[in-house]
């Protein structure tokens, strides 16, 4: 398991449709700024359980801070390996906190 912290860039759903059926996965993308660097990553909720998760419970939006667990999800295709960065648990950062860490002396 793996843990980042960013902010909150984009937020899309993507429709998947298959002879298995339809699917819906979440696409969260942040930006990651403590390294000083500004990366921005990608990560997938998949499955409409997980969703409702992050839709209804967690409200996320655009702007928010949030700490992200995730585990990499990897699989072969025709000699090529891809990788998905997997949504395990979000934790919303409130506002007082990032004041305190952004004011803090070092």
């Amino acid at each position: 398991m793996y843990r980042i912290r960013g902010k909150i860039s984009n937020i899309e759903d993507q429709d998947i449709n298959t002879d298995k059926g339809d699917f819906v996965k979440k696409l969260v993308t942040i930006e990651e700024y403590d390294t000083g660097f500004g990366h921005s990553m990608q990560f997938e909720v998949f499955g409409q359980s997980a969703i409702n998760v992050i839709e209804h419970d967690k409200k996320l939006t655009q702007g928010q801070v949030v700490n992200i667990d995730f585990y990499i999800k990897s699989r072969e295709y025709k000699g090529k390996f891809y990788n998905t960065l997997m949504i395990k648990e979000v934790r919303i950062e409130d506002a007082s906190t990032r004041l305190a860490e952004e004011s803090a002396p070092f």
